[in-house]
């Protein structure tokens, strides 16, 4: 009889320490799991100096610039601008983006946004129905793109007063690019950002990078079509502003350095006075 409990013991501690055994194999699976994307892109030279160039993050990696679709500037300044109407960027459709003055012009957001299902969109023409329009085209993917926001959100919070702010997220310059991003949780991991096959994954980026960089501006994602960042050449970023008249009154050139923060402030002094 001892020797079947001595068996039973043994037999015990033995399918304790497989349970234990089991349940640190599932971490550890889970956590190569968790890290696996990042150890699918192993940085070669290029990619690495990419990344010292442009300030990378530990972890992150630049990819090379999608050049597949470059397109064709044909905007002009004195010329009309291409209309357009595009879905809002979840968390930037309230009053106080929209507007830019909080609840001292309640109506401008009703003029400035209309309700399609459960998205909000946003016109050229309403826009600038009362003020300047000042278009930002760019994504998260283009390091100088983002290293220029801030600036450009400060813009925006000294002149929005004097002119609409719309930032337009189009197709990305570095698909593939593995960043450190914010999640809905408030937490920072790295992400890797393909190039947007549907309108979703691009609505995702672009609240990426609202919450990643804690911008104020309103954003609004192209269509997965580009059709706006098409007829503003706005790959990979740049700055168009629209007058009242619905004409281009200023406009830096599509390229990695088109959103200067300085020279937009400069002209917004000079052309739009208090």
């Amino acid at each position: 009889m001892s020797v079947l409990k001595d068996m039973a013991n043994t037999l015990s501690l033995q399918g304790a320490a497989m349970y234990r055994s089991a349940r640190r194999l599932s971490y550890l699976l889970a956590f190569l799991s968790a890290i696996a994307p990042a150890w699918g892109q192993t940085p070669d030279r290029a990619t690495r100096a990419r990344g010292a160039r442009q300030g990378a993050k530990p972890g992150e990696i630049i990819t090379a610039p999608d050049l597949s679709e470059r397109w064709r500037d044909q905007l002009q300044v004195g010329e009309a601008a291409p209309e357009f109407t595009l879905p809002m960027a979840r968390g930037t459709e309230d009053a106080k983006v929209i507007a830019g003055r909080g609840n001292q012009d309640p109506d401008r957001k009703r003029s400035a946004t209309k309700s399609n299902d459960t998205k909000k969109t946003v016109s050229l023409k309403d826009l600038r129905a009362r003020k300047p329009v000042v278009l930002i085209f760019g994504s998260i993917t283009c390091p100088p793109f983002r290293r220029a926001l801030d600036g450009i959100d400060d813009v925006y919070r000294d002149f929005r007063d004097r002119a609409e702010f719309l930032f337009v997220y189009i197709r990305e310059a570095h698909p593939d690019s593995m960043l450190s991003l914010v999640d809905d949780k408030r937490i920072a991991s790295l992400t890797k950002i393909p190039q947007a096959t549907t309108s979703e994954e691009r609505t995702e980026a672009a609240v990426f990078c609202r919450r990643t960089l804690k911008l104020n501006m309103p954003i609004a994602v192209d269509s997965i079509e580009n059709k706006v960042g098409r007829a503003y050449a706005g790959w990979p970023n740049r700055i168009v502003v629209v007058g009242a008249d619905g004409n281009v009154l200023f406009a830096t050139s599509p390229s990695p350095r088109g959103t200067d923060a300085a020279r937009l402030r400069d002209w917004l002094n000079e052309n739009l006075k208090e």
